[in-house]
């Protein structure tokens, strides 16, 4: 494994190891033992006296003749001693002129440090040495470039073959020798490679103890130089975990998570063809998962589209549905009953949602997609299969039904899905609407009752309440009736005097005939109720007499001012649906 470090990649990284091995360098003599420090790769090159001061960079060969300590052994010590503080990769020193050897305390001293000491003679030049450093140097920043290319241009070829990023896994696992996971921007794992099954198992425990992969940049960060943005240090069960972030648009869309080896530095990070290489990685990962989610919005528009389009009855044939339904993996040749969902207090809840940033629109769209996965995550734990679709503000389902006991189903199935939205949208008021008919070719009508069942409902009893169509035939009486033109002209006759009085007195004489009727006549529990004087109360229900012409003495003509209030109110809410229906379908 330790050749791989300076050849990992396929590039070549110029050591001072390989400095020794040019020929210009044939005559030096490397006088200290330093197994590691001649592994030092080399950036720079210099000629320097003293004094050092800053004139010595990280990773820089320095070339000295020593001029200054001919005969004191403590000032070549110190400026030795100041050469490797200042992270020079060797010291190069020239005898012969200003020095005839190197001090032994000098050369204990690099021994110590682990750091390169060479010896080269007098006759050789520094300007031959410094060019064949550089010329080394230069071919080395080509190679860079080189590999640049050609990792850019192999991963290309993995989002063009579609091989995605499990492909980008296993190429970066077989190009840095380190296990590889890719998780989703919650920190779901979406992809390994071979031989990161432990690091998957880790991370996977630490995920649940901690939760949140954007809370570990910041608790776990064990960052000891300047990295990126996009990456950060965390530590895993005592393991260094390299965390790269993969984000397009500034919206992030995922993690790397790369095992770093025990015997590599952190600082091996930094290496040219280790930042090329990891950069290149995130880039091509951004697309290949931009290019999933449009794949996956684009399927979910398709099963929105014809999930809708089964609800609404516009399938010309049965053969077409089922060919379309096949496609999308939905299987038709089973009886689903429908529901309608309703969330009731959307604009409170956007309001409230104090990190939201996105317009309502959106955040309304968000909220759908959410409802329709735990759909689906509720069919899966039940064991039955499902469609959805989120159309404006309305829930569409059709559920499997495995007995003809319809309602039986549908209670533990909404029961266990209001449940996960909860968890997901905490205080969502949802209302529910269940039909009575079902089977494999009755999607339309299954939509229909449910949703004249959702909006029975919800003038019945209010938000939040779930109602099965077998349950509104009275109201679905009164729809019947309203639209016999006899009875609307006698609701008309009947009703309109008393809208008029109400919108010219601001008193709601429909309310106070219904609060009446509901007392069976009882003038005390009336004016109980609606906060009224007996006399005041009593000078309203003769003002009732007078406009519709109807005794409230006479048990037949309370009924039929009774009928008409019911007949109106269910007529102006089934011309309210049927505008929203009509918008809903635009």
């Amino acid at each position: 494994m330790e050749a791989d470090y300076w050849f990992r990649g396929g590039i070549f990284m110029f050591t001072v190891y390989d400095m020794l091995q040019l020929p210009v360098m044939k005559q030096a003599v490397s006088q200290s033992e330093a197994k590691y420090g001649m592994r030092t790769p080399i950036e720079w090159v210099s000629i320097i006296e003293m004094p050092v001061e800053n004139f010595v960079r990280k990773k820089e060969v320095v070339l000295t003749a020593g001029i200054g300590c001919e005969n004191d052994n403590d000032k070549l010590l110190s400026f030795t001693g100041e050469v490797i503080d200042a992270g020079a990769a060797a010291l190069i020193i020239a005898t012969g002129r200003y020095l005839n050897v190197i001090p032994d305390k000098v050369i204990q001293f690099c021994e110590s440090k682990d750091f390169p000491l060479i010896e080269i003679p007098w006759e050789i030049r520094f300007a031959d040495v410094s060019h064949a450093i550089s010329t080394a140097l230069h071919q080395q920043e080509r190679s860079f470039v080189e590999h640049s290319d050609k990792v850019r241009k192999e991963l290309l070829e993995i989002i063009l073959n579609g091989e995605g990023i499990a492909s980008i896994a296993s190429y970066l696992e077989k190009s840095l020798f380190m296990p590889i996971v890719i998780t989703d921007r919650q920190g779901n794992v979406k992809t390994k490679s071979k031989n990161a099954k432990s690091l998957e198992e880790r991370w996977n425990a630490h995920l649940l103890q901690r939760g949140d992969p954007l809370y570990f940049q910041l608790e776990d960060s064990n960052d000891t130089n300047s990295l990126p943005n996009n990456m950060h240090w965390i530590l895993i069960d005592n393991k260094e975990v390299l965390q790269l972030t993969v984000q397009s648009a500034r919206e992030i869309q995922g993690f790397i998570l790369l095992e770093w080896p025990d015997y590599l530095p952190e600082d091996d990070v930094f290496q040219e063809h280790t930042l090329i290489l990891l950069e290149h990685a995130v880039t091509t990962s951004a697309l290949c998962f931009l290019h999933d989610q449009a794949a996956l919005e684009t399927e979910m528009r398709l099963k929105d589209d014809f999930v809708w389009s089964l609800a609404k009855g516009k399938f010309e044939s049965k053969d077409n549905a089922l060919s379309r339904a096949k496609s999308l993996g939905y299987n038709l040749n089973i009886p689903y009953l429908c529901i309608v969902a309703k969330p009731e207090n959307l604009q409170s809840l956007y309001e409230k949602d104090l990190s939201q940033n996105i317009s309502f629109e959106n955040w309304r769209k968000h909220l759908g997609e959410t409802m329709e996965e735990e759909v689906t995550h509720t069919g899966r734990t039940m064991h039955l299969k499902t469609m959805s679709t989120f159309q404006k503000e309305e829930l569409i389902i059709f559920v499997e039904l495995q007995s003809e006991k319809s309602v039986e189903t549908a209670y533990p199935f909404i029961e266990l899905l209001q449940y996960k939205i909860e968890q997901k949208r905490p205080g969502l008021i949802v209302s529910w609407g269940i039909a009575k008919t079902f089977g494999e070719d009755f999607f339309d009508v299954g939509f229909e009752e449910a949703y004249s069942a959702l909006d029975i409902g919800r003038r019945q009893k209010g938000k939040g309440y779930i109602t099965t169509y077998a349950n509104t035939r009275f109201d679905r009486a009164l729809l019947a009736l309203a639209e016999n033109e006899e009875l609307r002209n006698i609701t008309e006759v009947i009703i309109e005097p008393l809208q008029r009085y109400s919108r010219e007195r601001k008193i709601d004489l429909v309310h106070t005939f219904i609060i009446y009727n509901q007392h069976k006549g009882n003038v005390s529990q009336t004016a109980r109720d609606l906060n009224l004087h007996r006399q005041s109360l009593l000078y309203r229900l003769r003002k009732v007499e007078t406009l519709t012409g109807c005794s409230l003495d006479d048990s037949d003509e309370m009924f039929l001012i009774d009928l008409s209030i019911r007949l109106h109110t269910i007529s102006a809410n089934k011309d309210k649906n049927s505008t929203k229906s009509n918008q809903l379908n635009k």
